[in-house]
């Protein structure tokens, strides 16, 4: 009888846990479903190029989806678990999704609250999100550029068509590694991972843009202390003047004057020098930037 009453208190408590955490928990929740519902479709429209069919054929567009979900969702967790480490409190990941057949995301972010300890500690807090999500962007951007077909650029045009994307050094390079030399009547027809990995990257080099409080405003911070904010006015200045490249570069430098902002918060302890490994870490960070960087996404 005793083994009875334990039993149902035991279920009773993982069933208040259980809606415990869906009570805590459901934007996070709705929000990841609604992204994968959204990638999928932009994933099944890419194979289909029609809107009914690709209602109708959502599985199609798992590779897609499933990559990009897990660059993304790569990227937040190691800002997540840094935050965890140096005990600053951070939510689980909020996913973004949109009705864009190309992308159907604007990604993701997770909100941390309270004060950052020192500048060692806000360069783990910057560089953990853009690392973690390589990690997992490049195995996957392999596999799909081992299954992307080169093509004549005159039989097919599309978004998922290189050249008609920007190619990144690392892009680049790894696309000559495994393909070779591609003559400039050719293209490359990238397999749904292979796109979503180049998104994976496009994201990585837009975080760590070295403004107020994206990836690289943090890094930036960690580096420079208060000269920083020189840097991210410059680079700001910068940004509009790549909208005469890509417009979208405009776009980027309203959302950051209107809502990122140049400042950015001293941690409490800002005198602590920043020790050599972190040093390290932000000129590899600022490398990151440098191969993954896009000053023109999309060709027409």
């Amino acid at each position: 009888m005793v083994d009875k009453d334990i039993k149902v208190e035991i279920m009773v408590d993982e069933k208040e846990k259980k809606h415990s955490f869906i009570k805590k928990y459901w934007l996070n929740i709705i929000l990841l479903f609604a992204t994968i519902l959204s990638t999928l479709f932009a994933g099944a429209f890419q194979e289909t190029g029609k809107f009914v069919d690709s209602v109708r054929n959502l599985g199609l567009g798992l590779p897609f989806s499933f990559s990009l979900i897990i660059i993304l969702l790569s990227h937040e967790l190691g800002h997540y678990f840094a935050s965890r480490y140096h005990n600053v409190p951070a939510s689980l990941p909020y996913f973004l999704p949109v009705p864009h057949p190309l992308v159907g995301t604007f990604g993701a972010f997770i909100k941390m609250k309270g004060k950052i300890r020192d500048r060692n500690s806000l360069m783990d807090l910057g560089a953990a999100g853009p690392f973690a999500g390589m990690i997992v962007a490049i195995p996957i951007l392999i596999i799909g550029i081992n299954h992307s077909q080169v093509v004549p650029l005159s039989e097919v045009v599309g978004k998922q068509l290189w050249p008609t994307l920007g190619a990144s050094i690392l892009f680049r390079s790894i696309v000559y590694a495994l393909k070779g030399y591609i003559p400039g009547d050719m293209g490359l027809m990238l397999h749904p991972m292979a796109y979503a990995a180049w998104i994976g990257l496009w994201v990585t080099s837009i975080n760590l843009i070295p403004i107020g409080q994206l990836d690289g405003g943090h890094i930036l911070y960690a580096l420079l202390r208060k000269k920083s904010i020189w840097v991210s006015r410059v680079v700001f200045i910068l940004i509009l003047l790549m909208g005469l490249l890509w417009m979208g570069w405009l776009f980027w430098g309203f959302f950051t004057a209107v809502v990122i902002r140049f400042h950015h918060p001293p941690p409490l302890d800002d005198e602590k020098p920043l020790d050599r490994k972190r040093k390290i870490v932000g000129v590899l960070s600022i490398i990151l930037l440098v191969i993954t960087f896009l000053p023109t996404p999309f060709f027409e």
